[in-house]
């Protein structure tokens, strides 16, 4: 599920009169930026779900796409920020969601370049399909939802200024290769699932 891309998107300007929800109220009322002054729990209700992925979107890393260090991975401007109102993580993981060559709806053959946690979710969806495949070869089945969900988790590349998981980069930054790794590693040591 895609963290959305609310964060810092503000309200009308004070004193402007605007609809409140879809009935027929208004209000004059100031409204602050989603995530309020510092960014943080703006992420929609369904991103907030325990036991989905939720995939924020951060800026292609640094330096020529190799990934040196936490410091390469920086956060995009729009992606949105847990924690989760009991305060789970969120998002669980990061990854490229800005620049990125993706079909366009103006013609059946057209592409185009677009930012969004909606590009950085389905690049990780269709890394977890290839790990799924990757699985059923080495291992064969198919894993729990869960138990892929915590290998990405865990093979994530730490991202950002803080140590450890936080609210901004969840995790980290989605390592398909390392996640690959150790599929391989167990389907070596020959250990049940």
């Amino acid at each position: 599920k895609s963290a959305g891309n609310d964060r810092n998107d503000n309200g009308p300007a004070a004193g402007a009169t605007y609809l409140l929800g879809f009935g027929s109220t208004t209000s004059t009322t100031n409204r602050n930026p989603d995530g309020g002054t510092t960014g943080f729990d703006c992420i929609p209700t369904q991103g907030n779900a325990k036991n989905i992925l939720t995939v924020g979107a951060v800026n292609p890393v640094t330096g020529g796409g190799a990934y040196a260090g936490p410091a390469s991975v920086t956060m995009s401007a729009f992606s949105g920020w847990g924690p989760t109102d009991d305060g789970r993580i969120k998002p669980d993981v990061v990854a490229d969601g800005v620049g990125l060559y993706s079909a366009s709806n103006t013609a059946d053959d057209d592409y185009s370049v677009k930012d969004g946690t909606s590009m950085a979710a389905p690049s990780t969806s269709g890394s977890v399909g290839l790990l799924l495949e990757h699985w059923q070869n080495e291992l064969g089945g198919v894993p729990r939802a869960a138990t892929m969900k915590a290998l990405l988790i865990n093979e994530a590349d730490e991202s950002g200024t803080a140590n450890g998981p936080d609210y901004t980069f969840g995790w980290g930054q989605v390592n398909v290769a390392d996640a690959a790794q150790i599929i391989s590693i167990h389907s070596y040591e020959g250990c049940e699932q």
